[in-house]
């Protein structure tokens, strides 16, 4: 069964954090791994493979359930519900067919090592396997996100309905490796910098807003390594990201400390050429990141960034005006490592070339090709080293993976989930760092469910708009920021039908309003023949984009590549015995 992964917590509220007063484990076990799930219950959890074992805190004097959902709601539920009363303990492993009272499991996989109930507190210590094997009622834990639930009654050791006492939060419970911990330097050699917007106005008219804003880095003598990042929230509920970019050209002096709205006709240009990522923290994401004890981003040479540029998408969901200050600090040292940090974009070209019909489940492949990696690597036959990536995409992003090619074979991913959430892009680490060299080839796939939509969406800036791509970190650093790619807007138009003067007008859709561009596709009759025919055109020859550090093209703008032939894995390896 290959659902989205759903922690369903039932709980009871009471006024006392855990048996002593605090978050605190009470298994003598090294938790690698935490969450607040509200004010009312913490979860811990610690893998040793092919277990996890949790311990769960709850404020609640009756029963606590904790199960996974493919939705979110009670039918498909994989559940175990336990009960402490009078001494005596109940841990019973079930499952839902729909939104009522669970079954009982015939095979029950949950185990109860330690339960434990005071003051108004459960505590309850149990594990399970990753995979049970019984795909017909239990969820596999796979590295995919967690949407973590929970609801609560008030005083039943029995399983009633919580009526609508409920929230939800998504985590991963099976990480790609532990997480990474800053090494301890004397408090001398830590220094921090931060950056912050000062006192942007975020207007109401819109509810995605980006604004983009220089600073220049404060004059270092000699070279430094960011050794980590972590984002400065002032109005957390509507920041959704915040990119740091680096500027490697000079700056007029009467932009500093000024902003624009991003890639606005009042941006400047010089603006546009502050393409290299540093640091990246997108909403749900952690408090901070470090990178490897071996690598960090350089700071005070010659040929290192004078400015950042921060990038700031507001997601104004109320629609209301407010004042924010968000910004970034980056903590560096004069401890150097070995290697410069780089981040790479790998994907979909961010422009209206992307197209995903309405009413439908759609993919589209971004490939950052063999030509590009090569142009940027140079003589850097050894290729990269990658450790951590983000996922990105939009509202109709339902799963994303980014597949790593050499020589006609798939050997690995530089990124998947299969249960993507707009709301919860956190950096993640792999457990193994990736090599990749510059005859590689990489694909970053997006699958989109538009069922909900009656017109075309298109890639842009707005969450109601897509983005698809991988963000991926690596050492050592080389001068390519973008490695993404399109299929031309005229091969879509010609394929769906599109009449020849329409189709002429629409590829010259950059010179015209975009209003033109969307009366063309809304009178193309979208079913399942023009849906197959655009969707095949996604594995078929592609426009490349390929940048160099300071925003200039390392590839001609008309430089096209085909969609490599490769023998793919399977990107569900459950394996579940057919009936």
């Amino acid at each position: 069964m290959n659902a989205f992964i759903v922690l369903l917590i039932a709980v009871l509220v009471s006024t006392n954090r855990g048996l002593d007063g605090t978050w605190a484990p009470k298994a003598k076990w090294p938790y690698a791994f935490t969450t607040p799930l509200g004010d009312n219950a913490f979860l811990f959890w610690t893998l040793e493979p092919p277990e996890i074992t949790f311990e769960l805190h709850v404020r609640a004097r009756g029963y606590v359930g904790f199960g996974l959902s493919p939705t979110g709601a009670m039918t498909g539920a994989d559940l175990v519900v336990s009960a402490v009363r009078d001494g005596n303990h109940s841990f019973v492993d079930m499952y839902a067919v729909k939104n009522a009272r669970p079954f009982v499991d015939t095979q029950q996989d949950w185990t109860l090592l330690d339960a434990e109930k005071a003051n108004g507190c459960t505590v309850l210590h149990f594990k399970r396997l990753l995979d049970t094997g019984d795909c017909d009622h239990d969820i596999a834990i796979t590295t995919d996100s967690v949407r973590v639930i929970w609801a609560y009654s008030d005083n039943d050791d029995t399983l009633v309905y919580h009526h609508g006492l409920r929230g939800s939060r998504t985590v991963f419970l099976l990480e790609n490796g532990a997480p990474r911990k800053s090494l301890e330097l004397p408090a001398a050699d830590l220094l921090w910098m931060d950056f912050r917007v000062p006192n942007v106005t975020v207007p109401s008219t819109s509810h995605n807003w980006y604004w983009c804003q220089t600073i220049p880095i404060p004059r270092l003598t000699r070279k430094h390594h960011v050794i980590k990042f972590s984002p400065l929230l002032d109005k957390k509920h509507y920041v959704h990201h915040i990119i740091t970019y680096a500027c490697y050209h000079d700056l007029d002096p009467s932009l500093h400390h000024f902003g624009f709205e991003c890639y606005s006709a009042t941006m400047p240009d010089a603006y546009r050429h502050c393409r290299a990522a540093l640091t990246v923290s997108d909403v749900g994401g952690d408090d901070e990141f470090a990178f490897p004890a071996n690598a960090g981003v350089s700071l005070g040479t010659d040929s290192d960034p004078k400015y950042i540029m921060l990038e700031l998408h507001y997601s104004n969901v109320d629609r209301r005006e407010f004042v924010d200050s968000s910004g970034m600090r980056l903590w560096y040292t004069p401890n150097l490592r070995q290697h410069d940090v780089g981040v790479l974009f790998a994907g979909e070209t961010n422009v209206m070339d992307q197209v995903i019909p309405p009413g439908t489940t759609f993919v589209t492949h971004g490939l950052c090709s063999g030509q590009c990696l090569r142009r940027g690597m140079g003589d850097l036959t050894k290729g990269i080293h990658v450790f951590a990536y983000v996922l990105h995409a939009h509202l109709l992003g339902r799963k994303i993976q980014t597949r790593h090619i050499r020589n006609g074979v798939q050997i690995g991913w530089l990124g998947k989930d299969s249960h993507y959430d707009f709301n919860y892009q956190q950096t993640r680490s792999f457990s193994e760092e990736r090599v990749v060299l510059p005859t590689d080839d990489i694909v970053t796939e997006c699958h989109y469910d538009s069922s909900a939509r009656k017109n075309v969406t298109h890639g842009a800036l707005s969450a109601l708009d897509e983005m698809c791509f991988a963000i991926l970190f690596y050492y050592p650093r080389v001068n390519m920021s973008w490695c993404t790619s399109h299929v031309p807007l005229r091969l879509q138009a010609e394929v769906v039908g599109i009449p020849a003067d329409d189709n002429k007008s629409v590829w010259q859709y950059q010179k015209k309003p975009r209003p033109a561009l969307l009366s063309a596709l809304g009178r193309v009759t979208w079913n399942a023949t023009t849906i197959a025919s655009l969707q095949q055109l996604q594995m078929g020859r592609q426009r490349v984009s390929c940048e160099s550090a300071d925003g200039h093209r390392l590839i001609e703008a008309s430089f096209t590549a085909e969609y490599p032939v490769f023998t793919a894995l399977n990107d569900n390896d459950r394996k579940c015995p057919v009936h």
